[in-house]
């Protein structure tokens, strides 16, 4: 059986895009991709299945989304960089760059315009899960949800996390982010009660805390990295931080410490980084006392950074 084309780049009005839109787009995804304006059309997609939900990234020229009324699921949509415009039934959908909407697949016809070239992303939920988490969700297709809220920013950036490491997950580690993104997605929409306080004691804290994770990886290198810093960053006290890395069995020094120590040992073992001194990897990796990285590194791993250079290159 040969595979649909997930993504396509040209014209339009030829058989390829006739093809791409019948077996992708209509059979597949079980929605029809209509151009919007003149010119090719380019769309990436890159789809993540989890065990609670379905994600969809996609990237590319405007297009709109129209439902063929096939499937039951609920969907999270959102364009970062596009405002979307459309219907769902006799609703219509107006939504700004960076706010997030609820559409209704199963209505026939309900259609989603990207407006702008840039992202569209989609979360396809179970209908009647959500619905018992959220009773009012229904009440929302085609609204706007402000993309400024703290929990949808959480979401979004949970997504995007989600989305690029599912096919990297063993099954528990799947479920378990499925179990989170889903507890987001009902926060965010409005849960109430217990189904509200299960959600942010579960799903809540693991997103806060992986968000808090990629932020410390993304500036390990930074002298500003502390924990005043991103508690004002993410809107938390610096004590939440620190019960939220507790929580998991680590301390949020002990976590930058490890995570510092690991760049600089990659960093060292780097046949690129070989003609750089070691003040220079110890400072690329976050270390600006050089002395206290020569300790750190060999209590974490019983060689000098000379010792681990040396052993790198003795291996090739």
């Amino acid at each position: 059986m040969i595979q649909p084309q997930l993504s396509f780049d040209g014209d339009p009005n030829g058989q390829a895009y006739e093809r791409w839109r019948e077996q992708f787009c209509r059979q597949v995804a079980n929605v029809d991709f209509v151009p919007v304006g003149e010119g090719r059309v380019h769309r990436t997609i890159a789809p993540a299945i989890l065990p609670r939900l379905r994600l969809s990234a996609s990237f590319g020229s405007p297009i709109s989304f129209v439902s063929l009324g096939t499937n039951d699921e609920l969907v999270i949509t959102m364009s970062p960089n596009s405002a979307l415009s459309g219907a769902m039934g006799h609703r219509p959908l107006e939504v700004a760059a960076g706010d997030v909407t609820i559409g209704d697949p199963s209505i026939k016809g309900a259609r989603i315009t990207q407006i702008g070239h840039g992202n569209f992303q989609t979360a396809l939920l179970p209908r009647k899960a959500l619905l018992r988490a959220c009773p009012n969700a229904e009440d929302l297709i085609a609204g706007s949800i402000p993309g400024a809220n703290p929990i949808t920013s959480m979401f979004v950036r949970y997504y995007d996390l989600a989305h690029a490491y599912a096919d990297k997950l063993a099954p528990a580690e799947l479920d378990a982010v499925s179990q989170h993104l889903f507890d987001l997605a009902v926060l965010m929409i409005g849960a109430r009660g217990d189904v509200a306080e299960e959600a942010r004691t579960r799903g809540l804290a693991a997103a806060r805390l992986e968000t808090l994770k990629s932020d410390i990886l993304a500036q390990l290198d930074s002298p500003a990295l502390s924990l005043t810093v991103l508690s004002a960053a993410h809107r938390v006290s610096p004590r939440t931080i620190q019960l939220l890395f507790e929580q998991a069995g680590i301390t949020y020094s002990g976590f930058v410490l490890e995570q510092r120590l690991l760049r600089a040992e990659r960093l060292l073992r780097n046949p690129a980084m070989r003609t750089r001194k070691i003040i220079e990897i110890a400072h690329l990796a976050g270390f600006h006392d050089v002395s206290y990285f020569h300790r750190a590194f060999r209590r974490r791993f019983g060689q000098t950074p000379d010792d681990v250079r040396k052993l790198s290159g003795e291996s090739k």
